[in-house]
């Protein structure tokens, strides 16, 4: 997550860091000298205008001061924290493999409801006009109120549903491990397209689009565009990345940024899907890329599993790798 002039990000070491944006410096990180572990972090920081949100593996999500660098508050689940948390109004709202969403409240850390699915929640919920939609490994997609976890609807998929939904226009997309990538009506959760859209293989990553496109990878390697209203493919053929896409894409003013699990990053034509650049990580990339918050810019950040993490300029389809820190030996890159 790039937020103001740092990058927040969580570390295969298990630790939240704060990089600044302009040239990958080490702010500050979280857990300090302690001898909490987290364990792990799978998904992404969220954030207030006071705190950072961080869930670890070991079951916490913990909130960290912006400004101190110290640890605010801490709720200990009963399970895994795989999922990013996500922050609205004054509610902090996150998933554990336990199958259960908690409702807390954002600046103290207490409780507000708990919602129980049936499997695991890999998924990171997405609050829209005050619902939060959000899947489940029990091949559910759910959407329950803000503020007090009432089921509104549920919608049943022929697969379990790991990725994070895109909801806009009254209409919540995502894709599922049946191969399909549905529309659905974000009040009624009725399937919104004449047919899903089918891929070759499961879909993990959440969707992103330009408010007339989806735009969403597949297991199968490819990049897919679709059309908003209709399903339908806007491309002739999907763009072919030759290994599986575990990471959501990311849009830039060039185009569309797209990365595979072998390390390649491709940026297509939005309109046509044709390819314009590529660039090499050499490792797997499994996370969210992540643009610029000004949708002028043309800078993505990444990590790779090679313990880096990563910004690159990609404006006039050129690819300038404006800096690179190594999270495990705690310097910049090389």
């Amino acid at each position: 997550m790039a937020a103001d002039d740092v990058v927040y990000i969580g570390s295969q070491e298990a630790r939240l860091l704060a990089l600044d944006k302009e040239n990958g410096t080490l702010m500050w990180s979280f857990p300090g000298d302690e001898d909490e572990s987290l364990e792990g972090i799978y998904g992404s920081p969220a954030m207030s205008d006071e705190l950072v949100f961080v869930g670890g593996y070991n079951g916490t999500l913990y909130a960290v001061d912006r400004v101190n660098h110290v640890k605010a508050w801490e709720f200990p689940t009963e399970d895994h924290i795989v999922g990013s948390p996500v922050v609205a109004k004054d509610t902090v709202i996150v998933g554990t493999s336990a199958g259960t969403l908690y409702a807390l409240d954002a600046n103290q850390g207490i409780k507000k409801w708990q919602f129980q699915t049936g499997k695991k929640i890999w998924s990171a919920p997405v609050v829209y006009e005050d619902i939060v939609y959000f899947g489940s490994l029990d091949r559910n997609v759910y959407a329950v109120t803000l503020d007090e976890g009432r089921e509104i609807w549920r919608f049943t998929t022929n697969g379990a549903v790991a990725s994070t939904p895109l909801v806009m226009d009254g209409r919540v997309y995502i894709g599922s491990f049946d191969r399909k990538f549905y529309a659905l009506n974000a009040s009624t959760g009725v399937e919104v397209w004449t047919a899903p859209f089918e891929a070759k293989n499961w879909f993990w990553t959440k969707a992103v689009s330009d408010g007339e496109t989806i735009y969403v990878g597949s297991l199968d390697g490819n990049l897919y565009a679709l059309d908003a209203d209709t399903g339908q493919p806007v491309w002739q053929t999907p763009f072919e990345t030759g290994d599986p896409i575990v990471s959501a894409p990311a849009l830039v003013p060039e185009g569309v940024i797209v990365a595979n699990d072998k390390g390649d990053l491709f940026l297509v034509h939005a309109q046509d899907g044709q390819e314009i650049r590529s660039f090499s990580a050499k490792d797997r990339i499994r996370a969210p890329l992540t643009g610029s918050p000004s949708d002028s810019d043309s800078i993505i950040y990444f990590s790779v599993m090679d313990h880096s993490v990563r910004a690159a300029d990609l404006e006039r389809g050129f690819w300038t790798e404006l800096w690179c820190y190594n999270t495990k030996d705690e310097a910049r890159c090389g």
